[in-house]
């Protein structure tokens, strides 16, 4: 399955804190990550699914989150119908190892899509 990962302004990735959430609608999943530098690699921290707009939210006002938002947390997400989305999210888990949130458990096989960070 082809995802349509969401980016901003110039083609660059959003900052979580920074998402103009009335603009955010729809179902499907998202991925919350730190941008590497010169002294650390990328990590993701976080994938999450459902109702965007809400669980975006959600996450942002997790306490963890808020800590590391001035890390410059960097979102996207993709639509995704609700009946793929918990295939499309184990294997999200799966294949990025996110540091925080619960483990994708699916009764449907794990459903391969393009990753968001070779977008």
């Amino acid at each position: 399955m082809q995802l349509q990962w969401v980016k901003g302004a110039a083609g660059h990735w959003c900052r979580l804190a920074e998402v103009d959430l009335t603009e955010v609608d729809g179902f499907g999943v998202f991925v919350v990550w730190r941008e590497g530098d010169l002294g650390r690699a990328s990590a993701v921290l976080y994938v999450g699914r459902g109702a965007l707009r809400q669980k975006i939210a959600e996450c942002r006002r997790d306490r963890i989150m808020a800590n590391n938002a001035a890390d410059g947390l960097r979102l996207t997400w993709a639509k995704v119908e609700p009946r793929d989305v918990d295939a499309v999210a184990a294997y999200l888990y799966q294949q990025l190892r996110p540091l925080w949130g619960e483990v994708q458990r699916s009764p449907a096989a794990p459903r391969p899509v393009n990753l968001p960070l070779t977008a």
